[in-house]
């Protein structure tokens, strides 16, 4: 049946995933905006209240709980470009609204807003890759698009603190966070206008046999996830993973500003160590997402990944010091990272013909539940215990069969 398929690679290929990364790139920076500038938010919306700052990102994984199972079922009944379009167009006008807010409530209900887009464009990386990319460059695809998230948490990160600094010193505050909700929501509605103008669903020819296949509906293709051991195993990967990754990011100002100062700069410190996490994270996501194509391996940079994050995570609990924080955090985040593109994409070869859109969004799902909880009960110790849960998982996963090129 394969062998009669006509199969052609579309060079417009690019222009789809570049569009796709600009709004992963954007949904995360809505996410973590407030994350670098805690202290300085709370000061201006809370009385003070650096708890109640918190919210603003966790609200992200607790709407991505309720919302991922209608986002996966838009974008495998609507089609790749509508089907995320529709995330794309709440993401860009919430985003934009985010600036208007007088007070906390109107501020954490705009950023529900963002959250309740995010799901529809992070369940569609696998899809971009499966309906445009050919079989040698579906984890690179995968990588790429989730690379793009991690940008968006480089420049919430990085950007941010350094944004508001001249207006901290100039006694600005409020106009400095006001400025930086005015520079983000116009990003998001020029991303949200590229996205409508140019996204196309799929080529006129498939790039591969699998793309020209029918799909199982999404209740079925959830049910046949669950019926397959590697998917169970991932999927409990995935929850401490990305759990913990979320968590560590969300509480990066409070690990390395109020519980562990390390000097005058603490502001900027805790940016810059949260910022080279996400630095590693891109670098793994290319090079080894590029490596895991190359060899067609995937079950040995998991086993890699979660090994390497136990003492990682104890390293970044305890050492007092800034330079060695910054190369662990990049170490961490080059090895962590990577692991979900490639988890991804190896869930979508294990449970073909299931939809991209249903195992993307049911893993991505179960990481936010993983962030929710290990941020309610943080603990870095408690985190590299999860971890070492995590690399006995992997050793029980089996790799794939290589694909014939």
């Amino acid at each position: 049946m394969s062998e009669s398929i006509t199969t052609k690679v579309s060079s417009y290929r690019w222009i789809v995933l570049i569009l796709f990364m600009f709004m992963g790139m954007m949904t995360q920076i809505l996410w973590l905006t407030f994350a670098p500038i805690t202290i300085d938010v709370s000061l201006i919306y809370t009385g003070g209240s650096a708890d109640l700052v918190l919210l603003l990102s966790l609200v992200f994984m607790i709407v991505y709980l309720p919302v991922t199972f209608p986002a996966s079922w838009c974008i495998d009944k609507l089609g790749l470009k509508w089907g995320t379009g529709i995330g794309v167009i709440i993401t860009g006008v919430f985003g934009f609204l985010r600036a208007f807010a007088i007070n906390f409530p109107m501020l954490i209900v705009f950023q529900i807003g963002c959250a309740a887009g995010q799901p529809f464009v992070l369940n569609s990386f696998t899809k971009v890759s499966a309906n445009w990319f050919p079989e040698s460059e579906k984890t690179l695809a995968t990588g790429l698009g989730t690379m793009s998230m991690f940008v968006g948490l480089i420049i919430a990160n990085f950007l941010t603190p350094v944004l508001i600094l001249p207006f901290k010193i100039a006694g600005l505050l409020s106009l400095g966070v006001t400025t930086i909700l005015f520079i983000y929501g116009i990003m998001s509605l020029v991303f949200m206008g590229l996205y409508i103008a140019f996204v196309k669903d799929k080529p006129e020819t498939p790039p591969s046999p699998h793309a020209a296949e029918e799909k199982t509906l999404m209740l079925q293709g959830i049910k046949d996830l669950f019926k397959n051991r590697d998917f169970i195993l991932l999927f409990f990967l995935i929850l401490i993973g990305l759990g913990a990754f979320n968590a560590i990011l969300s509480y990066v100002d409070l690990i390395f500003g109020i519980l562990r100062p390390i000097d005058i700069m603490t502001p900027i410190n805790s940016g810059l160590i949260g910022g080279m996490m996400i630095v590693g994270g891109i670098c793994g996501s290319i090079i080894l997402s590029a490596l895991s194509d190359k060899y067609q391996k995937r079950r040995i940079f998991l086993i890699i990944a979660t090994g390497s994050a136990i003492p990682l995570t104890l390293l970044l609990a305890w050492l007092p010091f800034l330079i060695p924080l910054i190369i662990i955090a990049f170490v961490f985040g080059f090895l962590l990272v990577s692991a979900l593109p490639i988890g991804l994409t190896y869930a979508t070869e294990k449970t073909h013909p299931v939809p991209e859109g249903t195992s993307n969004g049911l893993l991505m799902f179960i990481g936010q539940i993983g962030g929710i909880v290990l941020m309610l009960a943080f603990d870095m110790t408690i985190i590299a215990i999860i971890f070492g849960i995590g690399l006995v998982l992997t050793l029980f996963m089996r790799e794939i069969e290589p694909t014939s090129k």
